[in-house]
């Protein structure tokens, strides 16, 4: 071999090195994507929620659902929802069943509830969100999957117990926990999901006990200089001395 194809080769080596040494350090690249995402362009759609929660079985049995729909708004001047005139209407019909009847299903209105600033916040500007959750988690691993036909990076967390029970009290009670948190990201370290998970056991005092298990799925897209999470899923099921509870949710989001 002359010293010319040594050279190549030593070239070509060390090229390689250095680009899988680039491509394998996904945290950096996901930390470095997040804080270009200031979310300083406007954004706008159509959100769409839909849930199902069971409580109880047999004849103790009780069913809640929610479904509604909202446009969405956030620009310089703050963040905006609106409600058609027929999702209003709605709503006023409901109350009017809830008074009546206390134990009604009442979707429109069970809808309206959980739509709070704090949960449209991150729905519109979802990479300060992530950069919140990977910072209460440990980073252990980094792999590659195949999602949608195309080759992506998947950054795996540990979540502690404080990332899903903010009292400190009701965290006292849980005697086994483990929590993760999977970031799907593209070539440029751009989330394209997220999966978080959970799983626990525990007891107060000598009578009651309880076990619970939920995963949560999102999907995203860049709109401007934003991260917007486009669909949420949620699935979850509980049991404990005196109840038990299984609840399935969808938050679907179309850009406008």
């Amino acid at each position: 071999m002359t010293f010319k194809n040594i050279h190549i080769t030593v070239l070509a080596v060390l090229t390689c090195t250095l680009t899988q040494n680039v491509h394998a350090d996904g945290l950096a690249d996901l930390q470095q994507a997040l804080a270009k995402l200031d979310g300083s362009h406007s954004v706008s759609g159509v959100l769409s929620v839909t849930f199902t929660e069971s409580r109880g079985d047999g004849k103790d049995k009780k069913l809640k659902t929610g479904a509604i729909k909202s446009t969405l708004s956030e620009s310089i001047e703050g963040l905006d929802i609106r409600y058609s005139k027929n999702v209003l209407t709605q709503i006023a019909q409901e109350n009017l069943i809830k008074i009546n009847n206390e134990e009604a299903d009442t979707p429109a209105l069970n809808g309206a509830e959980i739509l709070s600033a704090s949960s449209l916040i991150p729905i519109l500007s979802s990479a300060q969100t992530i950069l919140d959750i990977i910072a209460k988690g440990k980073f252990t691993t980094e792999s590659n999957i195949d999602y949608l036909d195309k080759q992506v990076r998947v950054l795996d967390f540990d979540l502690p117990l404080e990332s899903f029970i903010d009292d400190k009290k009701t965290r006292g009670y849980v005697n086994k926990f483990n929590g993760s948190y999977k970031i799907l990201i593209n070539d440029e370290g751009i989330p394209i999901e997220t999966r978080m998970s959970y799983s626990g056991k525990g007891s107060a005092y000598i009578f009651f006990s309880m076990s619970a298990e939920s995963e949560t799925t999102s999907q995203f897209q860049i709109k401007g200089t934003r991260l917007v999470r486009v669909n949420k899923t949620v699935e979850s099921n509980s049991t404990s001395t005196f109840n038990e509870r299984t609840y399935s949710g969808r938050w679907a989001l179309e850009l406008q």
